[in-house]
């Protein structure tokens, strides 16, 4: 079996993520509209009758947006703790399944875990997928990294982690004083600086995963800032090899395979 993952959406307009190993599929967040979300998962290769489930970080806009539409028309039954359930309009019309804090549920050969992270919504979560093939984790929309956060990361063959803000952008930029101080807050965003530590740490640590920095501002980062921040620190700091891309906002931008060996690569 190949354990695969495709970014199809990432960023503050929109977030999506599919995680499929054989005929087993799974979307982490569905916050792009349904026909965009169609479009993207036909494309490759997967109906999204065939999901077996869409696994709900937290409630907010740019993670639910095409959530319960895709749930109510194809059967899919939507993953989350029974807070953030709660806190999505429609939810209780759709199928749900509710996944508490640290438990796991198996979908054929894929288990997934969830795991606290610090926002400002509901009951955020982070999500692992594992299976005998290898390990994923996503970790987006923090304002902190936990130990327990940490763990999962270092635990990871794909780390998809949050690289929301470049600091002198986001002080320079148009947001008013409230709002740059609930981005930077615990129950805000990850730094491209916080993202960089915590690869650099993992590769001090002898881990090498491949990582996707995600859910880039598009008014406080850049793809090239973001990618920058993170090589630099790096390679000033390790000389572990460390596979880093960008996953890009509005398309879909990057796959990865795991099965023996590690690839990563644009998807077309």
């Amino acid at each position: 079996m190949t354990l695969e993952a495709i970014s199809l959406a990432s960023g503050s307009s929109g977030n999506a993520i599919l995680v499929r190993e054989g005929p087993t599929a799974i979307l982490i967040d569905a916050g792009v509209g349904i026909r965009k979300l169609t479009a993207a998962l036909r494309y490759f290769g997967t109906d999204p009758s065939e999901l077996s489930a869409i696994l709900i970080t937290h409630e907010h806009a740019d993670h639910i947006k095409g959530a319960v539409r895709t749930a109510r028309r194809f059967g899919v039954p939507l993953v989350a703790n029974a807070a953030t359930l709660e806190a999505i309009d429609g939810a209780c019309k759709v199928p749900v399944r509710v996944l508490d804090i640290g438990k796991h549920i198996c979908f054929d050969g894929l288990e997934v875990r969830s795991f606290e992270v610090s926002h400002d919504a509901a009951c955020p979560v982070g999500y692992t997928i594992s299976s005998v093939s290898g390990s994923i984790t996503s970790v987006t929309d923090t304002g902190l990294l936990s130990d327990e956060i940490c763990a999962e990361a270092a635990d990871a063959d794909l780390l998809i982690l949050e690289s929301n803000y470049d600091d002198e952008m986001l002080s320079d930029g148009p947001y008013p004083h409230f709002l740059k101080w609930r981005i930077r807050s615990q129950l805000g965003h990850l730094s491209n600086d916080a993202a960089a530590t915590l690869i650099v740490d993992l590769a001090e640590s002898g881990k090498n995963p491949s990582v996707w920095l995600a859910h880039l501002s598009q008014v406080n980062n850049s793809p090239a800032i973001a990618l920058a921040s993170a090589q630099h620190l790096l390679w000033a700091c390790s000389d572990v090899p460390m596979d880093i891309a960008v996953a890009q906002r509005d398309i879909p931008s990057l796959r990865w395979v795991c099965s023996n060996s590690r690839r990563q690569f644009s998807s077309p």
